[in-house]
């Protein structure tokens, strides 16, 4: 019976010690993709048509972003949840005689945000240097065939990222993700002018099928300057740690900081990782309750069988004076001493295997899991509650044994 009682211990600890691990896990794996949170410029805007014809619509009462702005959101009750702040300013400048969008960036924070960017050759790490989508270089002349003696660039992926620590929750640096192809492309020349300025290109972005493909990527503070354009945003994204805290929080706080601003969560981003997670969790502690009932079952046959082979002393006991009460306070605290064994067993059986299986189940990836003292009380009052739902029906039936039908054995 404590063999058995353990096993269903051990298992049910060790699969919520793996679901919670890897539900936090995987809740730090998804913020890493993207932004949930934008915020924008507050304005009014209105669609003008003229004989029938739709043309360019205008915008009143526009409440700039500003650069201080980012310090307002990082200042917020909840900032320790907020993985990533990346200012952005977009606008249009002349680019090798042509006019194209180009995007201001903290490089730093871009990359955090956006760790799915494969970039050949470099990420800009000075002010003179750009990133150039893939499609914007093509139509700059930027790329060459490989092999005919342009600067050969490798593509590689833009990590480290940052993410939340699974045990502390604080905000920890995780090491990159090597993975993907490293295709070469030639680089036909490594400069280009930018409103009459030379930018050295220190990297093409690889293909992402998406508007970055066509924009340049250059200093933040640059491009405001250029653009004559200082201290103003464009926009800010923000991915916000949210495994175990309601995003609509965070989007009020921001709001309550930035009144003059519009911060919009990005739901489906915030609905598919609460679904994904809650899922696990369900999955997990249904599981978990599957195995502690074929525990209990386990107890109930165990306990019905041994009280048949015990006919003889339960007889001998109510026969020289034993009271009902007297056969189920012996059968309890036998279930009870057992219970208590099994859990204790496995609770640390359950650890045991949660540690060894949870890295394995992600991949490799470093999974801190988290089953503590409290944890160990749960199991072994479990294992006790389960022991003694299992064996209620036998000690009753014990209980109720005719003395002179179970001495006709002796």
């Amino acid at each position: 019976m404590v063999a058995g009682l353990a096993l269903g211990i051990a298992t049910a600890v060790a699969l919520v010690g793996v679901s919670s691990a890897l539900e936090r896990h995987l809740g730090a794996e998804l913020d890493r993709y993207g932004a949930n949170i934008v915020v924008a410029p507050q304005s009014d805007g209105l669609d003008v048509s003229y004989g029938g014809t739709q043309v360019s619509g205008i915008s009143y009462d526009l409440v700039r972003l500003e650069t201080a702005d980012l310090e307002r959101i990082r200042s917020i009750e909840l900032a320790s949840r907020l993985s990533v702040v990346a200012p952005v300013l977009v606008g249009s400048a002349e680019v090798e005689g042509r006019r194209v969008a180009i995007a201001g960036v903290d490089f730093e924070e871009a990359t955090r945000i956006k760790p799915w960017w494969r970039v050949y050759g470099d990420v800009p790490a000075a002010p003179d240097e750009v990133l150039v989508g893939y499609d914007a270089a093509r139509a700059f002349g930027l790329l060459a065939e490989a092999g005919t003696g342009g600067e050969d660039l490798t593509s590689k992926p833009v990590d480290p990222w940052y993410g939340v620590d699974a045990e502390t929750g604080a905000m920890a640096e995780h090491a990159g993700h090597e993975g993907g192809h490293h295709d070469t492309v030639a680089l036909s020349r490594g400069e280009v002018t930018i409103a009459g300025a030379r930018f050295r290109v220190a990297g093409v972005l690889e293909p992402t099928g998406s508007a970055d493909d066509r924009l340049v990527f250059a200093d933040l503070a640059r491009v405001q300057a250029m653009l004559g354009r200082s201290d103003e945003l464009s926009l800010v994204e923000v991915s916000a740690l949210c495994t175990d805290c309601p995003v609509e929080e965070i989007v009020a706080q921001i709001q309550s900081a930035l009144p003059s601003a519009r911060v919009t969560a990005v739901r489906q981003a915030v609905a598919a990782r609460s679904m994904t997670v809650a899922r696990l969790a369900r999955f997990g502690a249904a599981l978990a309750a599957v195995v502690l009932v074929v525990a209990a079952l386990l107890v109930f046959v165990t306990m019905t069988s041994s009280i048949a082979e015990r006919r003889r002393e339960i007889g001998v006991l109510r026969a020289v004076g034993f009271r009902r009460a007297h056969v189920l306070k012996i059968i309890g605290l036998e279930v009870v001493a057992l219970g208590a064994i099994a859990g204790l067993v496995g609770w640390l059986a359950g650890w045991t295997t949660a540690v060894a299986t949870a890295r394995y189940l992600a991949d490799g990836a470093e999974v801190a899991v988290s089953i503590g003292p409290l944890v160990g009380v749960i199991a072994v009052t479990g294992a006790i509650l389960v022991g003694a739902l299992g064996a209620l029906y036998p000690a009753l039936r014990a209980s109720r044994l005719d003395p002179t039908e179970a001495l006709r054995h002796v």
